[in-house]
């Protein structure tokens, strides 16, 4: 009968083996490219050359404009204690966006650096505003600056274009203190004599956030950050959560037609999201997907007809920065957190508020888990005894029953049905039940499920420091102290509680158990997060010290 840790081992190996096989099998193959026909073909193409070349001709113009454009390009920042934006006057769109709070580790270098969350900064295409025929005359062209200042407790930017003589264009941003919270306001206004028609409006994010697919393997850290992730909420509470495909080699456009509360694209720990004020002005909303690995979603507006001399406006909220709950919480975008699957949210929460409560004593999380831990192991206690004392009970009557048990061996070896059975009646002679001890086990694996889910997706535990060289708990232990420890006290756990093997097959599997199993975990977990080790490690401290007493106690 092996310990609880071995039980939750099968699990963690399912998983591992259902993602290597997924990515064998189904991830899209190179693909070939055709060799060109017979080169003859080429004659046939003579009179198109004129066409071609003055296609490239007004390419080459294009180019040669936005470059003058680009030379001409100004940048403004708005900032509070939390972000720092900066605005780029290509297209009024924002260029840069610090987190002052959170740091990434990037490469090899030995410094972290500052969390920027538009990966493409050059594509000028985050808050774009688009309208196909005004392409060429909003977004490639500067836009003019008309005011920038602190209004009360909110910073504010405003530009302004003028896209044909008498119709204007103003992009407003507020950004309030202490808030990840943007308030994005687009005015339309007339100031012709006569009625004016825009149609096909679309306000987008994108390429990605944080990192293009391209850039994610250069980032060291924890488990999870290979991935994007589009979710959104419908106002009749429906709740989507999609994962993109960022190896996939084809390109796709997905509408959603019903009213939606919120629609977000996210990595592991941070995320950009619309949150609209008025749906009813709202035709759909969308995200699309270009091969590559680049994904980008947003708003596209109902046409707006603007009398003479009147104006239209369009809000959209943004909430862009990390996953961190209670804020998240407070708009109603709670769900956004990767916290396991619904009947294990609310084990999650409580997990998550513990940590925060403990925290607020602490003022440190690394101090906070190993409280947590402490605290569960305390209420789990009676369970976890019970399922020792069994064990321990069970490994007793094992060693009485081991001399017939080497005898039936010797009788029944060319005969496995038959040792089997004969096992099994000694095994009720003897009143000895292998799985008796498991119940309790079963009841603690929502909490474990809960503790690994909640600690891998923690945004508060990024840079969060604990002790000497663990300066971040979201990160792998740079010198792989905890993974050992990890695999060195679930070796002591299993030979703790060994018993012996019916049969030599099941010996044999025992010792694969016992050996095989804490060493492939410990490879493994030298890229888990150091504070869900931190967790596994003390919890097995625990464990041997519960075992150890529980054997040298009279049952």
């Amino acid at each position: 009968m092996q310990n609880d840790t071995q039980r939750l081992i099968v699990f963690l190996l399912l998983s591992g083996a259902i993602l290597f096989f997924y990515n064998l099998w189904f991830m899209p193959k190179p693909v070939k490219h055709a060799k060109p026909e017979n080169t003859s073909a080429l004659t046939q193409l003579t009179p198109t050359i004129s066409s071609i070349e003055n296609k490239n001709s007004q390419q080459e113009n294009k180019k040669e404009k936005f470059l003058t454009d680009i030379r001409q390009e100004k940048e403004y920042i708005i900032e509070n204690d939390l972000v720092k934006i900066t605005f780029s006057t290509i297209g009024a769109v924002i260029k840069s966006y610090v987190l002052k709070k959170y740091s990434d580790k990037i490469g090899n270098n030995k410094e972290n650096t500052v969390v920027e969350l538009i990966p493409n900064p050059y594509s000028f295409s985050y808050l774009l505003l688009h309208q196909p025929s005004l392409s060429d005359n909003i977004n490639n062209i500067p836009w003019e600056l008309k005011e920038i200042r602190k209004q009360g407790t909110e910073n504010k930017i405003v530009f302004s274009r003028e896209i044909e003589k008498g119709i204007f264009i103003y992009k407003e941003f507020l950004l309030p203190e202490n808030s990840y919270e943007l308030k994005t306001t687009i005015i339309f206004k007339n100031k012709k004599d006569v009625p004016y028609a825009i149609k096909d409006i679309r306000f987008s994010w994108g390429p990605n956030i944080h990192f293009l697919s391209n850039d994610m393997d250069k980032y060291k850290a924890g488990m999870g950050y290979q991935y994007h992730k589009i979710l959104y909420e419908t106002t009749s509470k429906n709740f989507k959560n999609l994962n993109l495909n960022l190896k996939s080699k084809e390109s796709k456009i997905t509408f959603i037609e019903e009213p939606l509360h919120w629609i977000l694209l996210k990595d592991i720990y941070f995320l950009a999201s619309f949150i609209p004020e008025k749906t009813d002005e709202i035709k759909k909303f969308f995200f699309k997907e270009t091969a590559g690995g680049f994904v980008e979603f947003g708003i596209d507006f109902k046409d707006i007809l603007l009398e003479k001399k009147s104006e239209h406006t369009i809000s959209i909220n943004s909430f862009i920065g990390p996953q961190e709950y209670k804020r998240l919480k407070k708009l109603k975008m709670e769900k956004a957190v990767d916290l396991g699957w619904s009947w294990l949210r609310p084990i999650s929460v409580a997990v998550f508020y513990s940590i925060d409560f403990l925290y607020k004593i602490t003022k440190n999380y690394g101090i906070a888990i190993i409280l947590l831990t402490l605290i569960i192991r305390g209420l789990l206690w009676i369970p976890s005894q019970n399922s020792y004392k069994h064990m321990k009970d069970m490994q007793k009557k094992m060693n009485i029953i081991k001399p017939r048990m080497e005898t039936l061996k010797k009788v029944y070896k060319d005969d496995p049905q038959k040792l089997n059975e004969e096992t099994m009646k000694l095994y009720r002679e003897y009143k000895i039940n292998p799985f008796g001890g498991c119940l309790p086990m079963l009841l603690q694996l929502p909490i474990f499920f809960a503790l690994y889910t909640t600690l891998i997706n923690m945004v508060e535990l990024k840079g969060a420091y604990f002790i000497l060289w663990l300066k971040d708990l979201s990160a792998p232990d740079p010198f792989f102290v905890l993974p050992i420890l990890m695999g060195i006290t679930m070796l002591i756990q299993q030979k703790m509680t060994t018993t012996p093997s019916p049969s030599p097959e099941a010996e044999t599997q025992q010792k694969i158990m016992t050996y095989g199993i804490p060493v492939f975990l410990t490879f493994l977990a030298f890229s888990w997060p150091s504070g869900l080790l931190l967790y596994w490690s003390i919890s097995n401290i625990f464990s041997i010290f519960q075992q150890f007493f529980v054997n040298k106690s009279k049952i």
